[in-house]
């Protein structure tokens, strides 16, 4: 017990050492997955795939170029966004949700996806751990509709509480499917040693390249207005937090089966 709580004392305090390097230590990290990473842009269009999202705008973050390629490619392609988004930027629940299903719309037009090939959650921003057992039964239900080969969320090392809610409901749900599940990195650049984790956890990363899709993932980014900094709102997204998603790839993380966690 004292080992494990000293040990938890030793990273935290390494931690709060490496703090005013993590800017440049995620971006360091972001281009060393790119060379260990696995080139999978050929193949990942042509698998059927359901993406889950914690928040309208994680679903473009994370896999908006790999949306696009898999649209493009006539293959099958489901979001499921999980929460309304009622809570960013602060104000009053009902009117920013309804901003924040808007900003989806626009950007989801951006990545060429129709409407019905969205499906909203009824769960409510920032209270996603509350209702794990109901949203991994609703994962499962959309993935028993739909039979990807493949999903694609955020992650359990995601220090957002809703992105790691979401991660852990994800993995229970897809459950003992023959489905892959692979994880993007959100929040985890914004504590790097989060996403070394993943990379520990998960093995070598699968990579599709953005060359092509660049400028139409920026402007499916820009329609979420509502969450961009400097403006409009002051504690939204800094362009240089933006940045990581706008790079050479997307990245994805297999997340191993449940029983080997």
């Amino acid at each position: 017990m004292f080992a494990s709580v000293l040990s938890e004392a030793i990273r935290n305090a390494a931690g709060r050492a490496l703090e005013p390097h993590y800017p440049g230590l995620a971006t360091a990290l972001r281009h060393a997955l790119y060379r260990v990473g696995a080139d999978v842009t050929t193949s990942v269009a042509r698998r059927p795939c359901l993406v889950v999202a914690p928040h309208p705008d994680d679903e473009t973050l994370g896999a908006g170029v790999t949306i696009m390629r898999k649209v493009e490619a006539g293959t099958p392609v489901r979001v499921l966004i999980a929460t309304d988004g009622s809570k960013s930027p602060p104000g009053d629940p009902e009117r920013v949700a309804a901003m924040r299903t808007a900003e989806l719309g626009a950007a989801c037009k951006e990545l060429g996806l129709p409407s019905d090939a969205v499906e909203r959650l009824p769960f409510v921003d920032a209270e996603l751990e509350r209702a794990e057992e109901a949203l991994v039964s609703a994962i499962a239900d959309a993935v028993a509709r739909f039979e990807p080969d493949e999903v694609l969320s955020t992650s359990e090392t995601d220090p957002h509480e809703d992105h790691a809610a979401l991660g852990r409901a994800t993995r229970i749900a897809v459950s003992g499917r023959s489905t892959r599940l692979l994880a993007y990195p959100v929040w985890q650049f914004d504590r790097p040693p989060r996403l070394l984790r993943m990379l520990v956890r998960s093995g070598r990363p699968e990579l599709v390249r953005t060359e092509g899709y660049l400028a139409r993932k920026r402007r499916a980014i820009a329609a979420f207005d509502s969450q961009l900094a400097p403006v409009p709102n002051p504690d939204g997204l800094e362009p240089s937090f933006v940045a990581h998603f706008e790079g050479a790839y997307e990245t994805f993380f297999p997340v191993p089966p449940l029983d080997r966690w």
